[in-house]
Protein backbone atom coordinates (compact mmCIF):
# COMPACT_ATOMS: atom_id res chain seq x y z
CA UNK A 1 0.00 0.00 0.00
CA UNK A 2 1.31 3.43 -0.97
CA UNK A 3 0.46 7.06 -0.22
CA UNK A 4 -0.21 9.53 -3.03
CA UNK A 5 0.15 13.18 -1.86
CA UNK A 6 -1.50 15.58 -4.34
CA UNK A 7 -2.07 19.37 -4.35
CA UNK A 8 -4.65 19.98 -7.11
CA UNK A 9 -7.40 18.37 -9.15
CA UNK A 10 -5.09 17.28 -11.99
CA UNK A 11 -2.83 15.51 -9.52
CA UNK A 12 -5.85 13.90 -7.88
CA UNK A 13 -7.15 12.55 -11.21
CA UNK A 14 -3.68 11.25 -12.11
CA UNK A 15 -3.33 9.51 -8.75
CA UNK A 16 -6.84 8.11 -9.08
CA UNK A 17 -5.84 6.55 -12.41
CA UNK A 18 -2.49 5.12 -11.28
CA UNK A 19 -3.05 4.09 -7.67
CA UNK A 20 -3.73 0.47 -6.77
CA UNK A 21 -6.45 -0.90 -4.50
CA UNK A 22 -5.46 -0.27 -0.87
CA UNK A 23 -3.45 2.88 -1.65
CA UNK A 24 -4.29 6.23 -0.01
CA UNK A 25 -4.54 9.63 -1.73
CA UNK A 26 -3.59 12.55 0.52
CA UNK A 27 -4.81 16.13 -0.10
CA UNK A 28 -4.56 19.46 1.72
CA UNK A 29 -8.29 20.28 1.38
CA UNK A 30 -11.35 18.93 -0.41
CA UNK A 31 -11.64 22.20 -2.34
CA UNK A 32 -8.35 21.32 -4.09
CA UNK A 33 -9.90 18.36 -5.91
CA UNK A 34 -13.54 19.37 -6.39
CA UNK A 35 -15.11 22.68 -7.36
CA UNK A 36 -18.68 21.67 -6.50
CA UNK A 37 -20.38 19.35 -4.07
CA UNK A 38 -21.46 17.11 -6.94
CA UNK A 39 -17.85 16.78 -8.13
CA UNK A 40 -16.77 15.89 -4.60
CA UNK A 41 -19.43 13.19 -4.30
CA UNK A 42 -18.36 11.71 -7.62
CA UNK A 43 -14.73 11.77 -6.50
CA UNK A 44 -15.65 9.85 -3.34
CA UNK A 45 -17.49 7.23 -5.37
CA UNK A 46 -14.52 6.92 -7.74
CA UNK A 47 -12.26 6.28 -4.74
CA UNK A 48 -14.59 3.60 -3.39
CA UNK A 49 -14.94 1.89 -6.77
CA UNK A 50 -11.15 1.74 -7.09
CA UNK A 51 -10.69 0.51 -3.52
CA UNK A 52 -8.71 3.63 -2.52
CA UNK A 53 -8.68 5.66 0.68
CA UNK A 54 -8.61 9.43 1.15
CA UNK A 55 -6.96 11.68 3.72
CA UNK A 56 -7.87 15.40 3.76
CA UNK A 57 -5.75 17.36 6.25
CA UNK A 58 -7.89 20.49 6.48
CA UNK A 59 -11.19 18.65 7.08
CA UNK A 60 -9.46 15.95 9.17
CA UNK A 61 -10.97 13.18 7.04
CA UNK A 62 -9.37 9.73 7.00
CA UNK A 63 -11.32 6.92 5.34
CA UNK A 64 -8.90 4.31 6.62
CA UNK A 65 -10.73 4.27 9.93
CA UNK A 66 -14.24 3.03 10.67
CA UNK A 67 -15.56 6.55 11.16
CA UNK A 68 -14.04 7.80 7.92
CA UNK A 69 -15.25 4.91 5.74
CA UNK A 70 -18.86 5.87 6.37
CA UNK A 71 -18.26 8.79 3.99
CA UNK A 72 -18.39 6.40 1.02
CA UNK A 73 -21.99 5.12 1.43
CA UNK A 74 -23.01 8.57 2.65
CA UNK A 75 -21.61 10.16 -0.52
CA UNK A 76 -23.36 7.57 -2.69
CA UNK A 77 -26.68 8.30 -0.99
CA UNK A 78 -26.23 12.06 -1.39
CA UNK A 79 -25.37 11.70 -5.08
CA UNK A 80 -28.45 9.52 -5.63
CA UNK A 81 -30.62 12.16 -3.96
CA UNK A 82 -28.99 14.84 -6.11
CA UNK A 83 -29.72 12.88 -9.28
CA UNK A 84 -33.31 12.31 -8.24
CA UNK A 85 -33.69 16.01 -7.43
CA UNK A 86 -32.34 16.96 -10.86
CA UNK A 87 -34.70 14.49 -12.54
CA UNK A 88 -37.61 15.94 -10.58
CA UNK A 89 -36.63 19.46 -11.61
CA UNK A 90 -36.36 18.30 -15.21
CA UNK A 91 -39.81 16.66 -15.03
CA UNK A 92 -41.30 19.82 -13.58
CA UNK A 93 -39.69 21.88 -16.33
CA UNK A 94 -41.09 19.57 -19.01
CA UNK A 95 -44.56 19.63 -17.42
CA UNK A 96 -44.44 23.41 -17.28
CA UNK A 97 -43.37 23.60 -20.93
CA UNK A 98 -46.16 21.23 -21.91
CA UNK A 99 -48.74 23.34 -20.11
CA UNK A 100 -47.48 26.38 -21.98
CA UNK A 101 -47.44 24.49 -25.26
CA UNK A 102 -43.70 24.96 -25.69
CA UNK A 103 -42.49 21.37 -25.22
CA UNK A 104 -42.02 19.36 -28.41
CA UNK A 105 -39.77 16.64 -27.08
CA UNK A 106 -36.28 15.80 -28.22
CA UNK A 107 -35.99 15.47 -31.98
CA UNK A 108 -34.64 12.01 -32.82
CA UNK A 109 -31.36 11.81 -34.71
CA UNK A 110 -31.94 10.71 -38.30
CA UNK A 111 -30.12 7.45 -39.08
CA UNK A 112 -30.13 5.42 -42.29
CA UNK A 113 -31.72 2.17 -41.08
CA UNK A 114 -30.08 -0.02 -43.73
CA UNK A 115 -26.67 1.52 -42.98
CA UNK A 116 -27.28 1.12 -39.25
CA UNK A 117 -28.17 -2.58 -39.68
CA UNK A 118 -25.13 -3.28 -41.86
CA UNK A 119 -22.72 -1.52 -39.47
CA UNK A 120 -24.25 -3.25 -36.43
CA UNK A 121 -23.90 -6.60 -38.23
CA UNK A 122 -20.19 -5.90 -38.77
CA UNK A 123 -19.79 -4.93 -35.12
CA UNK A 124 -21.58 -8.03 -33.84
CA UNK A 125 -19.46 -10.25 -36.09
CA UNK A 126 -16.29 -8.73 -34.60
CA UNK A 127 -15.16 -7.16 -37.87
CA UNK A 128 -15.16 -3.66 -36.35
CA UNK A 129 -15.09 -2.19 -32.86
CA UNK A 130 -17.99 -0.39 -31.22
CA UNK A 131 -16.08 2.89 -31.48
CA UNK A 132 -15.58 2.38 -35.22
CA UNK A 133 -19.26 1.55 -35.63
CA UNK A 134 -20.20 4.79 -33.84
CA UNK A 135 -17.79 6.74 -36.07
CA UNK A 136 -19.27 5.27 -39.26
CA UNK A 137 -22.78 6.11 -38.09
CA UNK A 138 -21.74 9.51 -36.64
CA UNK A 139 -23.45 8.64 -33.35
CA UNK A 140 -22.47 9.25 -29.76
CA UNK A 141 -22.17 6.20 -27.46
CA UNK A 142 -25.45 6.84 -25.60
CA UNK A 143 -27.33 7.33 -28.90
CA UNK A 144 -25.73 4.25 -30.44
CA UNK A 145 -26.60 1.98 -27.55
CA UNK A 146 -30.07 3.49 -27.24
CA UNK A 147 -30.65 2.67 -30.91
CA UNK A 148 -29.38 -0.84 -30.27
CA UNK A 149 -31.80 -1.22 -27.36
CA UNK A 150 -34.71 0.12 -29.44
CA UNK A 151 -33.80 -2.30 -32.24
CA UNK A 152 -33.76 -5.25 -29.85
CA UNK A 153 -37.06 -4.14 -28.31
CA UNK A 154 -38.64 -3.87 -31.77
CA UNK A 155 -37.36 -7.34 -32.64
CA UNK A 156 -38.81 -8.67 -29.40
CA UNK A 157 -42.15 -7.04 -30.23
CA UNK A 158 -42.08 -8.69 -33.66
CA UNK A 159 -41.23 -12.06 -32.08
CA UNK A 160 -44.05 -11.69 -29.58
CA UNK A 161 -46.45 -10.73 -32.38
CA UNK A 162 -45.42 -13.78 -34.43
CA UNK A 163 -45.66 -15.97 -31.33
CA UNK A 164 -49.15 -14.61 -30.64
CA UNK A 165 -50.22 -15.32 -34.22
CA UNK A 166 -48.80 -18.86 -34.07
CA UNK A 167 -50.55 -19.50 -30.76
CA UNK A 168 -53.79 -18.22 -32.25
CA UNK A 169 -53.40 -20.51 -35.27
CA UNK A 170 -52.67 -23.46 -32.98
CA UNK A 171 -55.77 -22.69 -30.90
CA UNK A 172 -57.90 -22.42 -34.07
CA UNK A 173 -56.46 -25.68 -35.42
CA UNK A 174 -57.07 -27.43 -32.10
CA UNK A 175 -60.61 -26.05 -31.98
CA UNK A 176 -61.25 -27.26 -35.54
CA UNK A 177 -59.79 -30.67 -34.70
CA UNK A 178 -62.07 -30.97 -31.68
CA UNK A 179 -65.04 -29.96 -33.84
CA UNK A 180 -64.08 -32.55 -36.48
CA UNK A 181 -63.71 -35.19 -33.76
CA UNK A 182 -67.11 -34.31 -32.31
CA UNK A 183 -68.67 -34.51 -35.77
CA UNK A 184 -67.00 -37.88 -36.35
CA UNK A 185 -68.29 -39.17 -33.00
CA UNK A 186 -71.81 -38.06 -33.89
CA UNK A 187 -71.54 -39.75 -37.27
CA UNK A 188 -70.24 -42.97 -35.71
CA UNK A 189 -73.01 -42.95 -33.10
CA UNK A 190 -75.64 -42.37 -35.80
CA UNK A 191 -74.25 -45.18 -37.94
CA UNK A 192 -74.06 -47.47 -34.91
CA UNK A 193 -77.66 -46.67 -34.08
CA UNK A 194 -78.70 -47.38 -37.66
CA UNK A 195 -76.78 -50.66 -37.69
CA UNK A 196 -78.36 -51.65 -34.39
CA UNK A 197 -81.80 -50.77 -35.69
CA UNK A 198 -81.18 -52.77 -38.86
CA UNK A 199 -79.92 -55.67 -36.77
CA UNK A 200 -83.03 -55.51 -34.60
CA UNK A 201 -85.22 -55.47 -37.69
CA UNK A 202 -83.38 -58.46 -39.10
CA UNK A 203 -83.73 -60.23 -35.77
CA UNK A 204 -87.49 -59.53 -35.75
CA UNK A 205 -87.77 -60.79 -39.34
CA UNK A 206 -85.85 -63.92 -38.40
CA UNK A 207 -88.27 -64.49 -35.50
CA UNK A 208 -91.25 -64.11 -37.88
CA UNK A 209 -89.72 -66.52 -40.36
CA UNK A 210 -89.00 -69.02 -37.61
CA UNK A 211 -92.58 -68.74 -36.29
CA UNK A 212 -93.93 -69.15 -39.81
CA UNK A 213 -91.87 -72.29 -40.32
CA UNK A 214 -93.07 -73.62 -36.98
CA UNK A 215 -96.73 -72.93 -37.89
CA UNK A 216 -96.21 -74.50 -41.32
CA UNK A 217 -94.72 -77.63 -39.80
CA UNK A 218 -97.62 -77.76 -37.34
CA UNK A 219 -100.15 -77.35 -40.13
CA UNK A 220 -98.45 -80.04 -42.20
CA UNK A 221 -98.44 -82.36 -39.20
CA UNK A 222 -102.13 -81.73 -38.59
CA UNK A 223 -102.83 -82.31 -42.30
CA UNK A 224 -100.96 -85.62 -42.20
CA UNK A 225 -102.91 -86.59 -39.08
CA UNK A 226 -106.17 -85.74 -40.87
CA UNK A 227 -105.18 -87.88 -43.88
CA UNK A 228 -104.25 -90.79 -41.68
CA UNK A 229 -107.53 -90.47 -39.81
CA UNK A 230 -109.45 -90.34 -43.07
CA UNK A 231 -107.68 -93.49 -44.25
CA UNK A 232 -108.60 -95.21 -41.03
CA UNK A 233 -112.24 -94.10 -41.37
CA UNK A 234 -112.36 -95.24 -45.00
CA UNK A 235 -110.83 -98.60 -44.12
CA UNK A 236 -113.29 -99.00 -41.27
CA UNK A 237 -116.26 -98.20 -43.51
CA UNK A 238 -114.90 -100.55 -46.20
CA UNK A 239 -114.70 -103.39 -43.65
CA UNK A 240 -118.21 -102.64 -42.49
CA UNK A 241 -119.58 -102.71 -46.05
CA UNK A 242 -117.68 -105.91 -46.81
CA UNK A 243 -119.13 -107.52 -43.67
CA UNK A 244 -122.66 -106.51 -44.62
CA UNK A 245 -122.20 -107.83 -48.10
CA UNK A 246 -121.10 -111.24 -46.76
CA UNK A 247 -124.07 -111.47 -44.43
CA UNK A 248 -126.49 -110.99 -47.29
Amino acid sequence: MADWPVTNREGFLAALEQAQAGDCIQIEALANVAGTGRELLRAMLALQDRGLDLVSLQEEIDTRGEGGRILFPFSRALLALDREDRREQQRKGIDRAREEGKYRGRKPIAVDESLFDSVVALWKSGSITAREAMTRLNLKPNTFYRRMKEQEENKMKDYKKIEKEIRSEIRDAAKQSRQNLDDLKKQVRAEAKEVKQTANEKLELHDVEREFRRERRKAEAEHQDSIRQMKKDVEAEAKELKKLAQEQ
